[in-house]
């Protein structure tokens, strides 16, 4: 169940990526496989996005979710980064039509 951050809403233009401070390129969990180029093209990604309580978008990812990966699957990318970095609160995967569906 590897993502990778696509985009970062709330970036320092000046920080380095993927970074903390400039998330794009970030690939978790820690332990993946796969390189955020892999995850991205992966046939099996899917677009997420996470957001605070006031609806900010703060950033915008592609997961690969196979199966295997278990019911909580979908909010790895929160749990694992977008609460303690940045204290995203809610995530949202892009459906086919183009809309966003809260996990």
């Amino acid at each position: 169940m590897p993502w990778t951050i696509t985009k970062d809403f709330i970036a320092d233009p000046d920080a380095r990526q993927p970074s903390n401070a400039n998330a794009v390129g970030m690939v978790g969990p820690r332990n993946a496989k796969l390189t955020a180029a892999e995850i991205i093209a992966h046939p099996q990604g899917r677009t997420f996005r996470m957001k605070d309580g006031d609806g900010e978008v703060y950033y915008e990812g592609i997961m690969v979710i196979t199966d295997d990966d278990g019911d909580e699957a979908e909010f790895r990318p929160l749990d694992d980064f977008g609460k303690p970095n940045a204290g995203a609160t809610d995530i949202e995967y892009q459906r086919a039509d183009g809309s966003w569906e809260m996990i």
